[in-house]
């Protein structure tokens, strides 16, 4: 069931376009307020403290606050029922900044740049041993976890001062680069990059490139690599992901999620961001010339109405678009994802697996290569 901890306040902040001013203390982040305004006199001030790590906001002027679905609500001026089912399923209304006020967010650098200014500040980037801990238990091996570009998230900030000085001498614009922004120091402005704990997550489109960086909180959570409301910020717009190879096309949620299960499988994924936002599906299945995709959202969908409801709409966005989209289900006993299903082969745990693909069995075995049964 979706429930309130799925919904991360600072990507509601980002979505409502609220200006961001600077970084708060421990967690949060300091916007200008859209209920109160804020000090006129003081354009550069913000009151709203939000909170990452608890999921709530409280304007220090007005006295406003709450959590990510109230958040949502006041600013569109709907219940929290009405907020949840938005958030939920995706239902974005239009929002922008506060009226009469910018953020100063750029309209974004091509998909080519994002991917030259991603692939050298990756390089300049390590792995730290947690992480990597994390992904290998995930089924990744260390070929793969170095080839995918796997990285943390650097909280020293002098290390992140000289990250980003490296990369401007070395000719890379951080211009509308998701998830940097300049700051105000004491010697004028400079850049810097938004800095959550966590490992960072490449997310590519059909051709390979990197458009777009997610981030694997270290308390679990998933977030983008977003600067959107920040000082020369950058939204990420939080693309679907495509892990590349041959065979049947799966597609399934969450760009980690695809990662591991093309891994395992050795096929390629289509990653999703959310279980409402597969909009942008259709256009990589028209890249890829597949009419016919495998789709295994989690398994949960048989007991949460809420990605049924996704599940369903998805399926008959596609037929509608021509497709003849292939539905992948599989005991509860097999764990929660698909990724969770090809685990159990890869750590040994069964000799086979068997999935029921619009209601024909497919047995998966797991050899020297893996080999797919149908009927069997």
């Amino acid at each position: 069931m979706v429930c309130l901890k799925d919904f991360d306040i600072i990507e509601v902040a980002e979505r409502l376009g609220l200006q961001f001013v600077k970084n708060g203390p421990g967690n949060e982040r300091i916007y200008r307020c859209p209920f109160c305004g804020d000090s006129t006199k003081h354009p550069n001030k913000g009151h709203l403290y939000v909170n990452a790590r608890t999921g709530v906001f409280k304007c220090h002027r007005c006295g406003e606050e709450g959590n990510a679905i109230t958040l949502w609500a006041k600013y569109h001026r709907v219940d929290a029922k009405t907020a949840y089912r938005q958030l939920r399923d995706g239902e974005f209304p239009e929002c922008g900044p506060v009226p009469g006020e910018s953020g100063g967010e750029d309209s974004g650098a091509g998909i080519d740049e994002r991917d030259r200014v991603y692939r050298k500040f990756l390089g300049l980037l390590k792995l730290d041993p947690p992480h990597k801990a994390d992904l290998l238990r995930r089924g990744l091996s260390e070929v793969q976890i170095h080839n995918n570009l796997y990285r943390s998230v650097p909280q020293d900030a002098r290390f992140r001062w000289r990250v980003t000085r490296y990369l401007l001498e070395k000719g890379y614009s951080l211009k509308g680069i998701p998830g940097f922004f300049t700051r105000n120091g004491r010697y004028g402005p400079f850049w810097d990059f938004v800095s959550p704990a966590g490992y960072l997550i490449p997310v590519k489109d059909v051709q390979g490139r990197i458009q777009a960086l997610q981030v694997r909180l270290d308390e679990g959570k998933y977030i983008w690599f977003s600067s959107h409301g920040m000082p020369n910020g950058t939204s990420s717009k939080a693309p679907t992901h495509y892990t590349g190879g041959r065979g049947k096309v799966w597609v399934t949620e969450g760009p980690l999620k695809a990662d591991v299960a093309s891994a395992l499988l050795n096929a390629p994924f289509v990653g999703i961001p959310g279980v409402g936002a597969w909009k942008d599906v259709d256009g990589i299945l028209e890249a890829l010339s597949c009419k016919d995709p495998v789709v295994a959202f989690d398994a949960d969908y048989r007991t949460n109405p809420n990605v049924a409801k996704a599940l369903g709409d998805f399926i008959r966005s596609l037929k509608q678009n021509g497709y003849r989209p292939l539905v992948a289900s599989w005991p509860a006993s097999y764990g929660k994802g698909i990724d969770d299903v090809f685990l159990k082969l890869h750590r040994e745990e069964v000799s086979s697996v068997t999935l029921t693909i619009e209601g024909v069995p497919v047995t998966i075995r797991r050899t020297v290569t893996t080999t797919v049964s149908v009927g069997k």
